[in-house]
């Protein structure tokens, strides 16, 4: 749902990915703020329900910054969690200003890793840190799209006497983030004292090199590593396709198609017949951001794009209009551009043809082309 101009003097867009990357649910976040969990949820759905002074109070309280009228990660450490596909989708919008150093250290516990979460902390940038929590099986997924979750600088440890689901629960106890100093106290380095056993931590290691294909070589304990380097030589392959993270990724994608034009991903495109004028599309494709490119993605969100298909010779045309138009015969417009193809009418069919004439009256650009080549067997669709 679009926010309301102007509504308040900030871009509060990300606001719920922000949030849902969170440990804790909105109610507890209402709860703990003193904020009624219906104003909480209105106002990320674009209402208004809370004053100025309210809102940036709330802000400050998650751990935010307000620069040049967007949201930064204010100077703290951050806990987040990635534990289903609504919060990988999460992480993917998050912009620039609320994304942590992409440099990453590996955390476990001092004396017997768990093997619930892969806790990955990210190192310092202006004091701002992201502690990103991952179940084992949405990993590969984030290691794939961002690399560098996948490139550990050195294995670190919680301070003794602290876990995950303390940290996770508490937080700052009275706001969102833990404050800086007090995070900097919750990790140890494994050159300290009492670094934890080394078995554990070596067993803990040859589980994430064979069951989620982590280099574990940057950080290893050095008997483990001379181990690894008689027993399995090179590091494990990056490459390797981990079965479960290949569902949930099929899931997340599947998701958008069924939940439609209405996902901030996916837009409806009709399809529509070259040659007689037709007012009605005759089919309809659910298209991706990552097949479109942002440009096309914002014109089918406005409904400009149609796809136009000439069955005579198996060419489909993406068309991009002048203005919105499901339906009818688009708005004609000039075009100066000579050379490049659009759809234009000749008396009572549309065709798709070069522009000849400066100021020549066109229906819409020609965005891309796609050919579908028939054999025997099949179809195949091709770049045309």
């Amino acid at each position: 749902m679009p926010r309301p101009a102007l509504s308040y003097p900030v871009n509060l867009e990300p606001l719920s990915d922000f949030y849902t990357l969170s440990p804790w649910s909105l109610a507890e976040m209402a709860r703990r703020f003193g904020l009624g969990r219906s104003n909480l949820m209105g106002l990320l759905r674009g209402e208004r329900t809370i004053s100025n002074d309210k809102l940036m109070a709330l802000l400050r309280w998650s751990g935010l910054e307000v620069v040049d009228g967007k949201l930064r990660l204010a100077p703290a450490l951050h806990v987040w969690r990635v534990a289903s596909v609504k919060h990988l989708e999460a992480f993917a919008r998050l912009p620039a200003d609320l994304q942590p150093e992409d440099a990453w250290d590996l955390v476990t516990e001092t004396d017997r890793p768990r093997r619930e979460w892969i806790h990955i902390l990210s190192q310092p940038r202006d004091a701002r840190q992201v502690l990103l929590s991952v179940r084992p099986d949405f990993y590969p997924l984030l290691r794939d799209r961002w690399p560098g979750l996948g490139r550990h600088y050195r294995l670190r440890h919680f301070a003794e006497g602290r876990k995950y689901d303390e940290i996770a629960g508490r937080l700052g106890g009275e706001h969102l983030y833990i404050p800086s100093a007090e995070g900097t106290r919750l990790f140890t380095d494994t050159e300290a004292p009492n670094m934890g056993r080394a078995p554990e931590i070596n067993e803990w290691a040859r589980w994430l090199r064979q069951s989620l294909h982590v280099d574990t070589s940057p950080w290893l304990l050095p008997d483990a590593a001379a181990e690894e380097t008689q027993n399995e030589g090179s590091p494990p392959s990056a490459t390797s396709v981990h079965p479960e993270a290949c569902q949930h990724a099929w899931t997340a994608l599947t998701h958008r198609l069924d939940t439609g034009g209405t996902h901030a991903d996916i837009c409806d495109v009709p399809v529509f017949s070259l040659g007689d004028i037709h007012q009605y599309p005759v089919g309809m494709v659910r298209l991706d951001r990552s097949f479109l490119g942002e440009k096309a993605m914002e014109y089918g969100k406005a409904q400009r794009l149609r796809l136009y298909k000439d069955d005579s010779t198996g060419v489909i045309w993406l068309i991009v209009m002048n203005s919105e138009s499901p339906c009818g015969l688009p708005d004609a417009f000039f075009s100066d551009r000579m050379g490049d193809f659009a759809l234009v009418r000749q008396g009572d069919a549309l065709r798709v043809d070069r522009i000849t004439t400066p100021g020549q009256a066109i229906l819409g650009r020609v965005q891309s082309r796609m050919v579908v080549y028939k054999t025997d067997a099949h179809q195949i669709a091709a770049p045309g």
